[in-house]
């Protein structure tokens, strides 16, 4: 009976079982496309609580093999950033660093370590990846490859996303792998200073362009104004013509920008020029800029030699990772005082002149 009856009505149960599958096909497409959405809220969601917060952005230049560098500044001086703790809304410094205390995250100041991916192997790009699952601060650029002539590309790309990403962003403190950086003590200085860097505990250090009753914004580090230009070598610089020296810059050891240089390099990334050194770059994009405090400070040690080391600096450049560890114990064994076991001046500094031409500027 079964069988006559299937035969007789094979048509009517082959329309019914194609319309019932493919009403199933239909359903689970669905229900993909809204997991795969929630899935895309849940990301948006997730990377807008990580970096809701984020105002200091610490913006490390490094490439792909420099894991070790990056480890160290990870176990010294990334520490330090929770020397920074709000009160009733505020932001305040008080050494609270120890041995043995657990290190509590800051969620208004975040490390990110910029490097370039194309190019790389298989293999290389693995070690990034299972790296970055760890740190979760690398910011992997497949635009471009990670060396000396794109350095200055991997700058506004990164510059572009934090301009896009961190949406209350103020500052940029950028350095290099091999700095030392007072983290704590620059955004302690910048939230009581910025942008005006007018006080009596720091005035002995600093020198101005000009003063104005109201700033669009802050360039502040160890600027040079008489360095000539590269002719040959990894920096030569062919195509430059604005002078027979290179314009005022901050050195690129670490320096500080605030949030509108940083939105202005992001809108504008189509027309910069691109120069060998992205310190000299900088210099070149914030020349013509009007209301920018340029501000000079002789704590900041990044020029190609280091000055030595006193207890007021607040970058170091070239150091190695046991340079590093050596001057992270001493700070936590002085509490915060010392910064090398030994005073040294290898090399005298200088106020910037910023009154004088800049052939006349440093010396």
């Amino acid at each position: 009976m079964l069988v006559v009856f299937i035969r007789r009505h094979r048509s009517m149960i082959l329309a019914s079982l194609f319309f019932f599958y493919l009403g199933c096909g239909i359903t689970l497409s669905s229900l993909r496309m809204d997991c795969k959405d929630d899935g895309a809220k849940l990301n948006y969601q997730e990377e807008n609580d990580y970096y809701g917060n984020v105002e200091y952005a610490v913006l490390i230049l490094s490439s792909p093999n420099n894991e070790g560098k990056r480890d160290a500044i990870r176990a010294t001086w990334a520490k330090f950033a929770s020397n920074i703790f709000l009160d009733n809304g505020e932001k305040l410094y008080k050494w609270n660093h120890t041995w043995i205390g657990r290190t509590k995250q800051t969620q208004f100041i975040k490390f990110f370590y910029v490097i370039g991916t194309h190019g790389l192997s298989e293999s290389k790009e693995h070690n990034l990846t299972m790296e970055n699952a760890r740190s979760k601060d690398l910011l992997l650029f497949s635009d471009f490859e990670d060396s000396y002539k794109n350095l200055a590309s991997k700058m506004v790309t990164a510059m572009k996303w934090l301009n896009n990403t961190l949406k209350h962003l103020k500052y940029v403190i950028k350095c290099d792998d091999d700095s030392f950086v007072r983290v704590d003590l620059i955004v302690r200085d910048l939230e009581a200073y910025a942008p005006h860097m007018n006080g009596p505990e720091i005035d002995q250090y600093i020198s101005y362009k000009e003063h104005l009753p109201v700033y669009r914004g802050l360039y502040w580090g160890y600027f040079d104004g008489h360095a000539n230009v590269y002719t040959r070598g990894k920096w030569q610089e062919s195509s430059w013509f604005l002078c027979d020296r290179y314009l005022p810059y901050a050195l690129g050891g670490g320096y500080i920008v605030s949030k509108s240089i940083v939105d202005y390099i992001a809108r504008n990334s189509d027309v910069l020029r691109l120069y060998m050194a992205e310190d000299v770059s900088m210099g070149v994009w914030t020349a013509a800029l009007d209301g920018i405090n340029r501000v000079h400070d002789v704590r900041f040690d990044t020029q190609w030699k280091s000055r030595g080391c006193l207890p007021h600096m607040l970058v170091r450049h070239k150091q190695t990772p046991k340079d590093m560890f050596d001057m992270y114990r001493t700070l936590v064994q002085s509490h915060g005082e010392r910064l090398c076991k030994t005073d040294t001046i290898l090399r005298k500094s200088y106020h910037y002149k910023w009154d004088v031409l800049p052939s006349l500027c440093c010396k």
